[in-house]
């Protein structure tokens, strides 16, 4: 969640200038062109040399920042060809896709056991603010069930890819 957070904030900053001057540009005459950030009397500025600038002054910031976009991108596209994937699969087999994903996604599910959430808990006790397992034990077996059901999505999309159309990036 705090992942998705960062990437909808970079993106955020890396598209402002756009819809700022979007909103702002619909009250002058002479449209902007497509790349345009700001006009300054005749001058326009371009998210070009916006990000030209923004990389000479905080390189590392505009990396990072570059690197977070490219990362939420990719994941988003991931999810979407898996979700694809997924719809094609199940529309093959003639059932509806969320239920197709379920049941397959089901059988790919090991169920989450005592040992593990010891373990994850002995490994993570840092983070647990000084609650007992007892207390954490609900917690961290939703943690690790979900982390299981996004492998076996993951696991699933997979084998999709390798049955299924070509996916080309």
């Amino acid at each position: 969640m705090l992942k998705r957070l960062k990437y909808a904030a970079a993106a955020a900053v890396l598209t402002l200038p756009a819809v700022v001057c979007a909103q702002q540009g619909s009250g002058q005459s002479g449209a902007l062109p497509d790349d345009a950030a700001a006009r300054v009397g005749d001058r326009v500025i371009t998210l070009k040399e916006v990000d030209e600038a923004w990389r000479k002054e905080d390189p590392v910031e505009h990396t990072r920042a570059t690197q977070m976009l490219y990362q939420g991108r990719m994941e988003t596209l991931e999810r979407m060809i898996g979700d694809m994937l997924i719809e094609q699969a199940a529309k093959g087999k003639g059932v509806p896709a969320e239920q197709f994903a379920k049941d397959e996604t089901a059988k790919r599910i090991k169920p989450v056991t005592d040992a593990e959430i010891g373990t994850f808990y002995e490994q993570n006790k840092a983070r647990m603010q000084g609650k007992p397992l007892d207390e954490m034990r609900g917690a961290i077996r939703n943690f690790l069930e979900q982390q299981q059901q996004a492998r076996a999505r993951e696991a699933f999309v997979t084998e999709l890819r390798k049955e299924g159309p070509p996916v080309r990036l």
